[in-house]
């Protein structure tokens, strides 16, 4: 041990020395060097200068402020340079000069991931004139145009701005179009992904043209060699999943079996994204049956209970306890998920580090616990523990999933006799303070239900013990009797 931690001290030592050796100086950017780039990009001029001075001064900027536009410079731009964030830039994009346009929706693509920049430019004029550009015959363009579009879109109110504007219709079509490079189709379906992230914007999408949008999606998983399109491309069949009109259209088509294939898949990108369709899919009650019939249960189960603790496997947890929590609707299948593992899986996913796989769990736990049968067994192998834990850890959305849980799992004396042993009286009196409200009315009334089986309990035990008062005194009497006689 001692030679190992000697060699690896001096492994760090040598890169530490090169590194050193070969690193440049570092350059610190002050306002007033930000505030002359964008100057000089403003005063440019086409009658005066040539286009590579401005595709210059623009890359410069590009470079310059990079790595910190979301911390630093991002907040700077919106309030000492607004007209240019949300004007200027959008001029620039529509210049004929194909190398400043490219530069121009780089920037707009950088400038996107800070909120405010992204809401200032998040409009429908600049919207159109990415989709516009993404036909355009230059690849360097399109590829830049979508890059830009994707990173618009990631923000609450550009989703139903570009729902609005039709532009999941303009992505459903460059989808289909097999001009496009990798990136850009890749860019387009990432778009169409993050434009359904909403629910009720999902809903409205997938009521346009359902049939196109499954067999245009599904056709590119089946052909595309790019995992990543094949990856987003799921996500956007998932949450469009959701509409039960549209789950029953992909049904109707026969797409389930060819899920489940790719939910055995050994790549964890595709393996996730099949099975979160799948998880999604258990929300219609018309076909939980028939998932049922596929094994969902057993890939449920088999993903919850993953030991790894890489993020991607994390992730397979969620939705793991997702896809339960969806299958164990009613009293036979709930039965049927206790039957099958679910219940250990459960029980292993709210034990959990990551406070997003046991809240999840913890809903599942809500659910299946309905059921009496699974209510004790989830009692008896000590699922109450780690939902107390949960429900102290201060989240307002773990509270009201494990509160939830606990309740539904305290419904019998002999369930709220464990609860008392395992100190839960403490946890539900601290809920009654949480700021969910839910949480607070459902620990109020778990509490009143708690104390009256304390009451129950101390009413049995002074009966038995009185019972037991009365026997030893007419048992003295009698002793006393016969002593007597």
């Amino acid at each position: 041990r001692v030679a190992r931690r000697r060699l690896v001290r001096g492994v760090r030592g040598c890169i530490a020395c090169i590194t050193c050796a070969t690193e440049k100086e570092e350059v610190v950017i002050t306002d007033d060097d930000v505030k002359a780039m964008v100057e000089k990009i403003m005063n440019w001029k086409p009658s005066r200068d040539k286009v590579k001075v401005l595709v210059g001064a623009i890359e410069t900027l590009h470079t310059s402020i990079d790595e910190e536009i979301d911390t630093v410079w991002g907040k700077w731009l919106c309030k000492y340079k607004r007209s240019f964030v949300s004007e200027h830039l959008y001029s620039l994009c529509k210049r004929k000069e194909p190398q400043v346009q490219c530069v121009a929706f780089e920037m707009v693509q950088m400038f996107a991931l800070h909120g405010e920049c992204g809401s200032l430019l998040a409009t429908k004029e600049m919207m159109k004139l990415c989709v516009s550009n993404v036909k355009s015959k230059n690849k360097r363009v399109s590829k830049a145009a979508s890059g830009a579009l994707t990173t618009l879109v990631d923000h609450e109110d550009a989703r139903f701005l570009a729902a609005d504007e039709g532009l999941d219709k303009s992505m459903t079509t460059l989808i289909a179009d097999k001009s496009l490079g990798v990136v850009t189709k890749r860019n387009c379906v990432v778009t169409f992904g993050r434009i359904a992230d909403d629910p009720e914007v999902a809903s409205l999408m997938a009521a346009k043209n359902p049939d196109i949008l499954v067999k245009n999606f599904f056709e590119m998983i089946e052909k595309t060699d790019d995992t990543d399109t094949e990856k987003w491309a799921l996500i956007a069949m998932a949450r469009l999943a959701l509409n039960d009109e549209f789950s029953n259209i992909i049904e109707k088509k026969g797409y389930i079996p060819y899920l489940f294939e790719l939910a055995a898949d050994k790549i964890p990108a595709r393996k996730l994204a099949a099975t979160l369709v799948i998880a999604h899919l258990a929300r219609n009650k018309g076909l939980r049956l028939l998932l049922v019939k596929y094994r969902a249960i057993q890939l449920f189960c088999s993903m919850a209970m993953n030991t790894s603790v890489r993020a991607d496997m994390t992730e397979m947890q969620r939705v793991a306890a997702l896809g339960i929590k969806h299958l164990a609707c009613n009293w036979e299948l709930r039965s049927l998920c206790g039957r099958s593992g679910a219940i250990e899986a459960c029980i292993f996913m709210v034990k959990n580090r990551d406070p997003e796989v046991a809240r999840f769990a913890a809903l599942a736990i809500a659910e299946m616990s309905l059921l009496e049968e699974n209510g004790l067994k989830f009692c008896q192998r000590g699922a109450l523990k780690p939902l107390i834990h949960l429900a102290r850890s201060g989240d307002p959305r773990s509270e009201g999933a494990a509160i939830s849980a606990i309740s539904n799992l305290t419904i019998t004396p002999e369930q709220q006799s464990i609860m008392i042993q395992d100190g839960g009286t403490k946890a539900v009196e601290f809920l009654q303070s949480s700021s969910n409200p839910r949480a607070a009315h459902l620990a109020k009334n778990l509490l009143k239900r708690l104390r009256m089986a304390k009451l129950r309990a101390a009413c049995k035990f002074a009966a038995r013990m009185k019972a037991t008062g009365e026997s030893l005194i007419a048992a003295a009497l009698r002793s006393a009797k016969d002593m007597n006689e």
